[in-house]
């Protein structure tokens, strides 16, 4: 069975490698974006955002974690995953929705870039570090899932515009099969928004510590 699932896995990875390089160059483009538009931010807003940090680091450091807040946190996470999947999932039934797609590739990235760009442009090594343990571990699972997402929405999308042309593609099977997809997709978003709530904030505020000294 695992030889199996791996063997399908190389196939389908080998029969759409452009279409991923693609999405992973959409998604770096989008990083590469957000960490300059660091650069172009006026003096105001960068004041801004950092009095917001700072906010932010005291909280974490001296409010203790409660159930209900979590809940809620939990809550807010798990519904933002699963829409970002959800209407892409949507998007690859129209033919129109492949920019679409890829805009909310490269915004993923550009929210990444940006946000790792400002903490390492106002706390350099510190920053470094607090965006490591705040970026990275449900990114980890997301941003692969989200890739994913994009690849079989587009593909989807592309195979809709061919079949207006060749008819052999059985449509109800393809459908089904991208559906399962993104359902797959979608629970490992679910297990990125479960790191993301309950294993990074251990780590971000052992560093917000290290930020306020």
């Amino acid at each position: 069975m695992l030889k199996l699932f791996r063997r399908n896995a190389a196939d389908y990875i080998r029969a759409n490698i452009v279409a991923y390089f693609f999405m992973i160059l959409i998604f770096v483009i989008g990083i590469v974006i957000g960490a300059m538009a660091v650069k172009t931010l006026p003096d105001e807003q960068k004041i801004e955002l950092v009095g917001y940090l700072r906010v932010f680091f005291q909280g974490l450091t001296e409010q203790p974690a409660g159930i209900g807040n979590t809940q809620s946190l939990l809550t807010s996470v798990i519904g933002n995953n699963s829409r970002l999947i959800g209407i892409m999932w949507l998007l690859g039934f129209t033919i129109v929705g492949i920019p679409f797609v890829l805009f909310m590739v490269c915004l993923r990235g550009f929210v990444i870039g940006f946000t790792v760009g400002f903490l390492v442009n106002e706390y350099v090594m510190k920053g470094l570090l607090f965006a490591i343990v705040a970026v990275l571990p449900h990114n980890f699972l997301a941003v692969p899932a989200i890739l994913a997402t994009g690849v079989a929405a587009t593909t989807f999308s592309l195979m809709l515009v061919r079949r207006k042309h060749h008819s052999k593609d059985n449509l109800l099977y393809n459908s089904i099969a991208y559906s399962v997809f993104c359902l797959a997709m979608l629970v490992i978003m679910l297990g990125a928004a479960l790191i993301e709530v309950f294993v990074s904030p251990v780590f971000m505020k052992l560093v917000a510590h290290l930020i306020r000294t």
